[in-house]
């Protein structure tokens, strides 16, 4: 019940910030009469329903009854995540939409120079706000403690940063050759593959072990540099080669043809992984393991001592943020401010037009795929430090690889900026559907299972309302 006296504020307040920034962006202009309904009619039903299974019904009623209970949370939950806040926020951000048609066009083109940075901000204050409602809400139910609302939300971020790296090789190669690369997973799955065995053969350690507390922590860093060093040759010659031999020959081919071709080879690679590593799942080894329990240290409970607590952070996560953000910072030096980079904007925006100026197409093509390549054999070591467990098996890419090109279609496919923003986007997807603090913990809802349905589900409607993603309408130069 106390936790019901403070959720009610919590929803008048959020319900009522999302209808008057409803209010405001139909009076400059903007038609959200879908938006309207959920606000004015579904969502006062969603809320009376879900008092009133609050009050007669508790979420740990067996199967079949708690039924009715959760289908009300999982649909308010839906509900809020669109009438929100953000509605007010958004009608405080975007241009006027009636007025001067000079005037209003300016102010378009200047948020369009912006918009990828708000939706950014946007995910990293509803990433903080959500933990400050929790600390408030949830701080006396020990099943909905606040810092398993932050673990949760580090936890989505890193592994969308994850997202993101294996997302930029679609859109480099889409923003050059407009084809989807089906096969890019596998290169990924490949990457973690050569990681894998670099590392446990230089270390000494065997497959889900741990290393020997003799082995210095410089030399596991200049290990784990060296094995992605090395994917990132191998899978950028692999995805090069795979461009030479295969995609070239069918440029000029109707566009199934080489999505045929690229089915193909992902079927080639993963029989290759099934035969390099066997069908049986192999972990990473633990490369800063604790010195209490199995796994890798964690900053919380063994660098700051707090046992208790349910956030996460375990050593690997620096991997995870400091290769990122080399990868790709030097990633938009590449692309921005050299010669090549100036090359493979031309081609992505007017391919005959680069080849008057002397431009080589294919040269550049090439390149694309070597670069797109490299970035798969990065994530992939990155991707097997990080999670351990199991990390290591022939069909490693299929579900990675449709998460990065969901997050590349989220973002908007052929732009680097939105693929990072996509993968993001996705990591929280999927992190917040398959957690437990929104009490929707059910026996038999298995929400683990439910959270690639979340993440594909969220693909399906970005290809019916906004098919070219976040930022695809306003980027001109897509690569």
């Amino acid at each position: 019940m106390d936790n019901l006296l403070i959720a009610i504020p919590l929803l008048v307040l959020w319900v009522g910030g999302a209808v008057f920034g409803l209010l405001r962006l139909q009076k400059i202009g903007y038609k959200l009469n879908w938006v309207r309904t959920l606000a004015f009619y579904v969502t006062p039903v969603l809320l009376v329903l879900y008092l009133i299974f609050y009050l007669v019904q508790p979420i740990t009623a067996d199967w079949p009854s708690n039924l009715p209970g959760s289908t009300i949370n999982i649909l308010l939950a839906l509900d809020l995540i669109v009438v929100s806040p953000a509605l007010l926020l958004a009608s405080f951000i975007l241009p006027n939409m009636i007025g001067e048609p000079t005037r209003l066009a300016a102010q378009r083109e200047r948020f369009n120079s912006v918009r990828g940075s708000v939706i950014f901000g946007g995910l990293v204050f509803i990433s903080l706000l959500l933990p400050i409602i929790a600390i408030f809400a949830f701080k006396t139910d020990s099943q909905l403690r606040y810092d398993a609302v932050i673990s949760v939300i580090v936890n989505g971020l890193l592994a969308g940063a994850l997202y993101a790296l294996i997302a930029l090789g679609y859109t480099l190669v889409y923003g050059i050759v407009v084809l989807i690369i089906f096969a890019y997973g596998d290169v990924f799955m490949i990457g973690a593959l050569v990681g894998f065995a670099l590392i446990t053969s230089i270390l000494g350690v065997k497959p889900g072990g741990v290393v020997s507390k003799d082995t210095s922590i410089f030399t596991v860093i200049l290990v784990i540099i060296l094995a992605i060093a090395i994917a990132m040759v191998v899978c950028g010659t692999l995805n090069y080669l795979i461009d030479r031999l295969a995609y070239k020959r069918l440029r000029n081919a109707p566009r199934l043809a080489p999505l045929i071709a690229a089915i193909g080879i992902s079927f080639i690679l993963q029989n290759i992984g099934l035969y390099l590593n066997s069908s049986t799942p192999k972990g990473y080894p633990y490369l800063f393991p604790n010195s209490t329990r199995t796994g890798n240290a964690d900053v919380v409970a063994d660098w700051i001592g707090n046992s208790e607590s349910l956030i996460t952070f375990p050593v690997t996560s620096f991997i995870v943020i400091v290769a990122t953000a080399v990868l790709l910072l030097g990633l938009r030096y590449l692309i921005n401010s050299t010669r090549t980079g100036k090359a493979m904007r031309a081609v992505a925006q007017n391919r005959e037009a680069a080849a008057l100026m002397g431009v080589s197409i294919e040269r550049t093509i090439g390149f694309a795929f070597l670069l797109g390549g490299a970035f798969a054999g990065a994530a992939g070591v990155i991707y097997g430090i990080f999670n351990v467990s199991g990390t290591v098996r022939y069909d490693l890419g299929f579900q990675n690889g449709l998460f990065a090109f969901t997050a590349a279609v989220l973002g908007g496919i052929g732009n680097v900026n939105g693929a990072v923003l996509g993968g993001f986007f996705i990591g929280l997807v999927y992190s917040l559907s398959q957690s437990s603090f929104f009490g929707l913990t059910a026996s038999y809802l298995g929400l683990s299972v439910w959270a690639p349905v979340a993440v594909f589900g969220l693909l399906i409607l970005i290809m019916v309302f906004r098919p070219t993603g976040l930022l695809g309408d306003s980027v001109q130069e897509k690569v």
